[in-house]
């Protein structure tokens, strides 16, 4: 617990506490930075979280420092909360608790010992180290800690060890200023845990705390320590209300596409394509690149097109000097709008492969990893597969990731596009999608698939799981020698 004292300065008031509360609510509501990563933007979805475990007091009523007595009336008594939470940015958690529970402590020296009723309100952050340390990311484990201020309400008797007669109490006949007539003072909960992510919706935390306050009639014995204190250490589950349903795509593909599964699962009677009739798959990076090279290093073979850097988007206009500031970025940020969506860039290029280079630069130096290329034309936006022209005769299948051929494959479509403007990256992100995603020009539409199975069956178990999972339109697909094919 932190007083502020000098010679004779008196402790902090009670009304200091709650301008300190209030301003730390306003500084965190100031951190809603938003960018195109929707982990690192403001979230809308809020969680639930209720927890259990064991409270421990430490003070002048107690017979160890620190080991606590199971016996002769015991110093572990149970504690249970409530805490509604909601996400500033990626790393940061606003938390509202309220934790109702039982303290105990004995002195047998002094034939003394204490039971308490405690009710604490507070306010807190929860700090996700994870994501500070090694960026942020969708992790099993999280590993976070956590600091707030807040309101302990309790009432306390001190009884006699030998007789249990009462020698002293507080908080009692509705006398004190707290919940119910309970004495009232600030407490400081601090301490860290661990998440355990279990599914979209679901976590468990474990999580240690200290919560020293602001007096020293906690064990309703003054004296010794100027300031008691007590610890919360829990087990909780928490519940993500409507994470999937407020999570926006971090570049938003146009005209999804729902597609009928057809439920043949054999595809053998399809002829296959002779290795002869085939010609190499090249992604769109190694078209333009081609295209590139053939005009030298300093001429474009597109008069026109520039090429950018994306490196965030917004539904509403973000303050471009705290972006850079975020960033720590020295050039200037261009902002386009379209389609309801406002785009922040960098650089201006005429050759592609020196705007990838600026990527990786940004990608490494500024830690801006979903960071890609963009291309425009007198002054919008343009597909860069359109680069490469429509005419080419293997755009049958363009591909982003390359796809292992095999003869027969299978493979679970998640979303289609008819521009492309999404990366496979960015909607394995979007998705929390842990295995790779292909992405691929099949039929006029830009596919998204995850998954390349020899059997069937292994296909439609990843179908089922993501389904579960708010996939609600993942179906399964089918693939000859590396080429799409309709699984009729």
């Amino acid at each position: 617990m932190i007083i502020v004292k000098s010679f004779n300065m008196r402790p902090l008031s009670i009304k200091l506490y709650v301008r300190l509360s209030l301003a730390t609510i306003l500084v965190l509501a100031g951190l809603n930075l938003q960018s195109q990563n929707p982990e690192k933007g403001l979230q809308t979805g809020w969680s639930v979280n209720v927890n259990g475990g064991a409270n421990l007091f430490y003070g002048d009523t107690d017979n160890y420092r620190f080991y606590r007595c199971f016996s002769n009336n015991s110093e572990w008594r149970f504690g249970y909360g409530l805490m509604i939470q909601t996400k500033l940015v990626s790393a940061v958690t606003l938390r509202g608790q309220l934790l109702i529970g039982d303290l105990s402590g004995t002195k047998r020296k002094d034939t003394v010992w204490f039971e308490s009723k405690i009710i604490e309100t507070s306010l807190s952050a929860k700090i996700d180290l994870s994501s500070l340390i090694w960026g942020p990311k969708s992790r099993l484990i999280s590993i976070y800690a956590m600091g707030g201020i807040g309101f302990s309400h309790w009432e306390t008797h001190q009884m006699c060890h030998a007789t249990n007669v009462e020698l002293n109490s507080n908080g009692e006949n509705r006398t004190g200023s707290g919940l119910f007539g309970r004495t009232l003072e600030p407490v400081i909960p601090f301490g860290a845990g661990i998440d355990f992510r279990l599914s979209e919706y679901w976590d468990i935390s474990v999580e240690g705390t200290l919560r020293p306050v602001r007096s020293d009639k906690l064990d309703a014995n003054e004296g010794g320590f100027r300031f008691d204190f007590y610890s919360y250490n829990f087990i909780g589950i928490t519940y993500k209300i409507g994470s999937r349903k407020d999570k926006k795509p971090t570049m938003p593909p146009q005209n999804l596409i729902v597609q009928e599964e057809i439920p043949q699962q054999n595809i053998e009677n399809i002829p296959i394509v002779k290795e002869e009739d085939t010609k190499p798959i090249l992604s769109i990076e190694e078209k333009i690149q081609q295209e590139d090279a053939k005009k030298g290093l300093y001429d474009s073979p597109w008069p026109g097109v520039i090429f950018k850097v994306q490196i965030a988007a917004s539904r509403k206009p973000m303050d471009m000097e705290q972006l850079s500031s975020e960033y720590n970025l020295n050039g200037n940020i261009t902002e386009t709008f379209e389609d309801g969506w406002y785009r922040y860039s960098l650089g201006s290029h005429i050759k592609y492969w020196k705007a990838c280079e600026y990527k990786k630069l940004l990608v490494t130096r500024n830690r801006i990893y979903d960071a890609f290329v963009v291309a425009f034309k007198d002054d919008e936006r343009i597909s860069i597969a359109e680069l490469v022209g429509s005419n080419y005769e293997d755009r049958d299948l363009i591909v982003e990731n390359r796809r292992p051929v095999i003869p027969v494959a299978y493979s679970v479509q998640v979303m289609a596009s008819i521009n492309g403007y999404a990366s496979s990256q960015a909607v394995r992100e979007l998705y929390e999608i842990q295995d790779e995603v292909f992405k691929e020009f099949y039929d006029g539409w830009y596919h998204y698939s995850v998954g390349n199975f020899e059997l069937y069956s292994d296909a439609a178990k990843l179908r089922n799981s993501m389904k579960l999972r708010g996939l609600t339109e993942a179906f399964v697909v089918g693939f000859k020698n590396g080429k799409r094919v309709d699984l009729k």
